[in-house]
């Protein structure tokens, strides 16, 4: 909120950012999983085909396919991590590159970028 005033009853509190240090390696070295509530189930979906790769119980089950997969060659955009619920309905928990990421981050792997392609 911003009041515009200089009031001398407020203290400014300043930080030293000299002292500050980037951050190196994963955010969670043991790795982590996302829980949707009320899901009984998750799959991985190849798209545009629509074929299940995979069912899991948890998400930290899944970490490990999406990568052999992206490693054995499909493309990231064409994958999809889907929470199912006891009422039949789905619902979308990642995909693409996030996906891709998210699950380098869950099994403790630093998401290294891969280089972008020129337009040809």
């Amino acid at each position: 909120m911003h009041t515009y005033d200089d009031n001398a009853d407020v203290k400014r509190v300043e930080f030293d950012f000299s002292r500050a240090a980037r951050a190196t390696g994963p955010r969670f070295p043991e790795g982590f999983e996302i829980r949707i509530d009320d899901a009984t189930g998750y799959s991985l979906r190849l798209i545009p085909s629509n074929k299940i790769l995979g069912r899991f119980t948890s998400t930290r089950d899944a970490w490990p396919v999406v990568i052999a997969e992206i490693e054995r060659g499909i493309p990231a955009r064409c994958l999809v991590l889907e929470a199912h619920f006891a009422d039949g309905d789905r619902e979308k928990v990642g995909a693409g590159r996030i996906l891709e990421y998210t699950a380098r981050a869950g099994i403790g792997q630093t998401a290294a970028r891969r280089p972008v392609r020129a337009a040809s």
